[in-house]
């Protein structure tokens, strides 16, 4: 489990999670996959805005469970998915 932060907020968040294939975009289903997804507007979307701020939960942040999937494929997706947003970036 590793969580990254991408600059342009929430908006370079989604972006970067339309750009997966390999990992879903979905919170945890019990599976062996890979999974992505958007804490705030997900598995914290109950949280306060001050209780997102106490906790490091940001539009911007983007947490990914490994799953069971070739090591080299979710790199080079997970490159490839950064490189797309930063592409867009100012």
């Amino acid at each position: 489990m590793f969580s990254l932060e991408l600059r342009g907020g929430k908006a370079a968040a989604f972006d970067f999670l339309r750009h997966l294939s390999i990992a879903k975009n979905a919170v945890s289903l019990g599976g062996v996959e890979t999974l992505a997804c958007h804490p705030a507007t997900t598995t914290h979307s109950e949280m306060t805005k001050d209780e997102l701020e106490k906790y490091g939960v940001t539009e911007s942040l983007v947490r990914i469970s490994v799953g069971v999937e070739d090591r080299r494929d979710l790199i080079k997706e997970f490159r490839a998915a950064l490189d797309a947003c930063a592409a867009k970036s100012p």
